[in-house]
């Protein structure tokens, strides 16, 4: 038998906490975890050059849209070796109280269901598979069958359409294997061409989260637009979660003129 010298204690002491350390920084997804999202978010683009019934139609609409938010909560039923996790759940959508009520009714028959994988960096991916266009001719049936597609898609397209910028967000968070203030990187995709640089400016305590306060911001210019893009996210490093995601896309274009997006995405 060999005696553990105190030497080799502190050695095999110190083995275990490195250890664990390494254990604590990896996400640990679990079947049965339930997360909850909520989206919200506005638009604004310019109205000068439409007619005055379309520009009326067009603001009530757009004033429509900007009220709502939706909440999305996920189940987690199965988990991946990789760190991924399948998730089923519920996209609904939550309308502004002046809202018609026949266009509140059409909203709450949409499909609410969807499936999505939540990614090892906190990344949402919706299940989502987008209609066809409708061609001349078709039958009754060929209609119901698309409807029907297109319900059962309802909510994977509407986190789809939201989900973009926040992605990019836990993608970059994950390429660091820790942060601290002052810290700055880049990151570069190659499918839009747009070059992300991220910066730590602080910790925080959010939603029983401790959190690094990180900024994520991109600029693109040609000859007849500019875009700005500018995110503030609430990263938990240690479960790989985000945590809060807000910001603007700011674009300028010369015949246009300028329109501008704002996000903002909650953990519950």
């Amino acid at each position: 038998m060999h005696r553990l010298t105190p030497t080799r204690l502190a050695i095999v002491a110190a083995f275990c906490l490195m250890c664990a350390a390494v254990r604590s920084s990896a996400a640990e997804r679990a079947v049965g975890d339930q997360y909850v999202y909520i989206f919200k978010g506005t638009s604004q683009a310019p109205t000068a050059n439409m007619p005055a019934m379309v520009r009326a139609q067009y603001e009530a609409n757009q004033a429509m849209m900007n009220g709502m938010f939706v909440t999305l909560t996920l189940h987690v039923d199965a988990v991946d070796p990789d760190g991924s996790a399948h998730a089923t759940g519920t996209a609904v959508t939550t309308m502004a109280p002046s809202t018609n009520s026949m266009v509140a009714k059409s909203m709450a028959n949409m499909g609410q269901d969807l499936e999505a994988k939540i990614l090892p960096d906190g990344g949402i991916v919706p299940k989502y598979d987008p209609p066809t266009a409708p061609t001349v001719g078709e039958s009754q049936a060929q209609q119901q069958a698309e409807a029907a597609h297109t319900k059962a898609n309802y909510a994977g397209g509407l986190i789809a359409h939201r989900i973009d910028n926040f992605n990019e967000f836990a993608l970059g968070c994950s390429k660091r294997s820790a942060f601290k203030t002052g810290d700055s990187w880049r990151l570069v995709d190659a499918t839009s061409s747009t070059t992300w640089t991220f910066a730590v400016t602080g910790t925080d305590h959010i939603a029983g989260h401790d959190v690094f306060v990180i900024t994520m911001n991109s600029h693109f210019a040609s000859e007849n637009m500019t875009s700005k893009r500018n995110f503030t996210g609430n990263y938990d490093a240690v479960n790989h979660l985000v945590v809060a995601f807000k910001g603007e896309t700011h674009q300028t274009n010369t015949q246009a003129g300028e329109s501008s997006f704002t996000e903002d995405i909650a953990l519950q």
